[in-house]
């Protein structure tokens, strides 16, 4: 019995070191499975975070870089100012002031209401219509913008006067609209446009920071356009393009009746806001008999004719984001 007895003892004693040596060896087993899976939750953690830091930093980077590329707006006109050229006169009168001087803070104003706009640009003037075309402007009580180029003599400086006395927006168009000398490098185009800024405000008492693009910011007369955009950002001016042609810059003159007609083609799209196209120069007859026409199909069809202020908002065929 006490043979027997002593066995079981034994028997028992082996059975709890083998049931502990099972829980140790689980336990060992256990431990080396969840130090590994611990290091790799973690590993993977950090690599998250590291990697929402690097896609920040991306990000940033990308910013950073999409500043120096175009994106261009779709324009449902394809018409370019290809209408004469004006010859630079006189420019040692205009006393061309340093970029710091010429830069104005914009005044921050509330944006238009909603409704439907269109605006009446005119480029290349004045010219000998441009009286008329006031005229015009007047009987109706709308009002434009002449975006104008460098025109000396005591007849010129009357019709800069008379289209900021009648309460329209003058604005800039180079000095001399000379392609090879805009698009000649910055140095030029600085000059071309700071040259006639102070030859307007010399005339007209206007110093005005509107300007567009000989041909518009999408024309072919340079194989880069962002210098010269980042130079206008860069100094406080706004450039406006147009979404709606009136056909008057092509080599054939298109009738009064097609001018209308081109005019109301975005119009009648549906155009909420429409910045039309023409030209005040000595050929562009046509364009002066069509105003009257336009200008009563416009209010028929529900639109406010305004001249561009700090409210609009430019239409750019290309810009730098």
């Amino acid at each position: 019995m006490y043979e027997e007895g002593k066995n079981l003892e034994f028997k028992d004693d082996r059975e709890k070191r083998v049931a502990k040596l099972k829980k140790m060896i689980i336990g060992l087993v256990i431990t080396l499975i969840a130090i590994p899976t611990i290091l790799c939750i973690v590993l993977v953690v950090k690599l998250v975070v590291i990697k929402g830091k690097v896609n920040n930093i991306l990000d940033e980077k990308s910013k950073l870089e999409n500043t120096t590329e175009y994106s261009e707006e779709s324009s449902s006109s394809s018409g370019e100012d290809t209408s004469e050229q004006v010859t630079q006169s006189n420019t040692e009168d205009t006393t061309q002031q340093s970029t710091e001087e010429q830069t104005t803070t914009p005044v921050v104003v509330e944006p238009l209401p909603d409704g439907k706009y269109a605006y009446l640009t005119f480029d290349d003037g004045p010219s000998s219509n441009t009286m008329q075309i006031l005229d015009i402007l007047d009987n109706y009580g709308v009002k434009a913008t002449f975006f104008v180029n460098g025109h000396t003599g005591e007849v010129m400086e009357e019709r800069y006067k008379a289209i900021v006395d009648r309460g329209h927006a003058i604005a800039l168009h180079t000095y001399s609209h000379d392609y090879n000398n805009v698009y000649g490098g910055l140095d030029k185009f600085e000059q071309e446009i700071v040259s006639l800024r102070n030859y307007i405000k010399e005339v007209t008492g206007v110093d005005t920071t509107l300007f567009r693009f000989p041909g518009g910011s999408s024309n072919s007369r340079t194989d880069d356009i962002k210098p010269y955009i980042q130079w206008l950002n860069d100094n406080g001016y706004s450039y406006w393009d147009w979404n709606c042609s009136s056909g008057d810059a092509t080599g054939t003159k298109p009738s009064a009746e097609q001018i209308v007609a081109n005019c109301l083609v975005q119009a009648d799209a549906g155009y909420k806001s429409l910045v039309i196209l023409m030209h005040d120069t000595k050929p562009k007859d046509t364009t002066v008999e069509a105003l009257p026409a336009l200008i009563e199909a416009l209010q028929a069809r529900g639109y406010e004719i305004i001249a561009i202020d700090g409210r609009s908002t430019p239409v750019q065929h290309r810009k730098l984001q």
